[in-house]
């Protein structure tokens, strides 16, 4: 079964909750003016059957008989209340404002009852009654009657009522529009970002963006969120995209060259010794490279599949140290030098650091001339440890610097000086820093050198 939609089922929230509302305010009104109006009616009833009453026992208090009894009503304000005066045997001594209007009981079987005030239909007219006894020395000589017709009580009751509904039904009809209005409103960032998405999917691009320029509350912020969103997956679409375009091309070229050279030695059957030589010695060459190149690859995807990193307290001393001393062995036209501090303990990983020293040592004396001169240092500063790798080579240039730690990218100045690098070699170092929660910074100058520095948090 298909889901209603949101801003069907807020709409309909509204309504309801704007329903119950109405309800119960209209029905509040409604019962007040009910109730006003009714105790009104019975106030005058009362107040004019106790004025008649009192009247009545001032000339029967006289000696005047009950049939005999004249009474002057012209200053009584009536107010739509018919009255009349009756003996007990239903006679009528006098009356006043109208014809009256009697039930179908007798006068004695109305005041018997417990309530004085009664109400009851004549052809479809009602009416308010209140009866009282004309009691003298505990005899009953006759009854007070008070009528009031309700009927035009009724008719603005009805009416009141009628208005009652219609603008409840108004007015829900009106909060169902505007419900719907204000979440259409409120749902079109959504809107847009369901047809953003489409359009992505659509295009297979993630070029699209919502653009909106409302508020900055909850829904602008969560369109905000999905630019941003938008932007990461399009800097990592290309990035993906370069990488795998680059990792193509620098595959390309060992490959081919190793294909040249099969396609050389398959087309020559009798090839000097020396050339032969030769071929394979290039073959080999390409082939170390193409190793090197999957191997730094198979680093970074890794890295980018999130590779957990089990962290240990590691001895940046002794790790240096060791690193020193394998790198002395490529080079004897370089010299290497060693300022290592011996209180320098780190919370990483050994195989981490161990690799990060060694991309920066070879890079370092990778494009260092001759008799050139690498220093490595290890010391403390402020709580940190700082690896710093200092090299009298080429350097690199300043427009450059921004661009080193991107994958693949090898600057002018490398690419002349050892056009068999790979250019991932500074990406893998970024990323060993990043998980080692580190910092890494670059000063360099063209023709003078490059200094590497790694701020690494120490363990007290």
């Amino acid at each position: 079964m298909r889901a209603l939609p949101i801003r069907f089922r807020l709409t309909l929230w509204y309504c309801l909750i704007f329903g119950i509302l109405m309800t119960i305010i209209t029905t509040s009104i409604y019962l007040i003016q009910r109730t006003s109006h009714y105790k009104e009616i019975d106030r005058s009833l009362l107040s004019i059957s106790e004025f008649i009453l009192n009247e009545t026992h001032k000339e029967l208090n006289k000696g005047v008989t009950l049939s005999e009894i004249q009474l002057e009503f012209k200053n009584l304000s009536l107010n739509g209340v018919v009255f009349a005066i009756e003996d007990v045997k239903g006679q009528r001594i006098a009356s006043g404002g109208g014809s009256i209007k009697k039930p179908n009981i007798t006068l004695p079987e109305m005041h018997g009852m417990k309530a004085p005030l009664h109400t009851f239909t004549d052809l479809d007219q009602r009416y308010r009654m209140y009866v009282q006894a004309i009691v003298i020395d505990n005899e009953t000589l006759g009854y007070v009657l008070s009528e009031f017709p309700l009927y035009r009580i009724d008719h603005s009751m009805n009416f009141l009522l009628w208005l009652i509904v219609s603008f409840t039904v108004l007015g829900l009809g009106l909060a169902a529009l505007s419900g719907w209005y204000l979440a259409r409103k409120a749902f079109r960032p959504l809107a847009m970002i369901t047809e953003t998405a489409k359009a992505i999917a659509h295009t297979q691009s993630f070029e699209h963006r919502v653009m909106y320029d409302g508020v900055r509350d909850e829904l602008g912020q969560l369109v905000e969120t999905f630019n941003v969103m938008l932007q990461s997956l399009e800097n990592a679409y290309l990035s993906q995209k370069r990488f795998v375009e680059n990792a193509s091309h620098e595959l390309r070229a060992p490959l081919t060259t190793i294909r040249g050279n099969i396609d050389i030695m398959q087309s020559v059957d009798l090839m000097p010794v020396m050339e032969r030589k030769e071929i394979l010695d290039d073959m080999k060459r390409e082939a170390v490279r193409m190793s090197r190149l999957v191997a730094e690859l198979l680093i970074l995807a890794r890295a980018d599949a999130g590779q957990e990193i089990a962290f240990e307290v590691v001895d940046l001393h002794e790790i240096a140290l060791e690193v020193t001393y394998e790198i002395r062995k490529w080079s004897s036209l370089i010299r290497i030098e060693c300022q290592l501090d011996h209180q320098t303990m780190v919370w990483g990983n050994s195989d981490l650091i161990k690799q990060l020293l060694i991309i920066l040592t070879e890079n370092a004396i990778r494009y260092t001339l001759n008799e050139g001169s690498v220093l490595i240092r290890t010391r403390k500063l402020a709580g940190h440890v700082l690896i710093e790798v200092n090299d009298t080579g080429i350097g690199i240039n300043e427009r450059e610097l921004p661009f080193i730690f991107e994958r693949f990218f090898r600057g002018e100045l490398a690419r002349i000086h050892f056009p068999a690098g790979t250019g991932l070699g500074l990406p893998i170092a970024s990323w060993i820093v990043k998980q080692l929660q580190g910092q890494i910074q670059v000063i360099s100058e063209k023709g003078k050198g490059t200094q590497m520095t790694v701020m690494l948090t120490a363990i007290q």
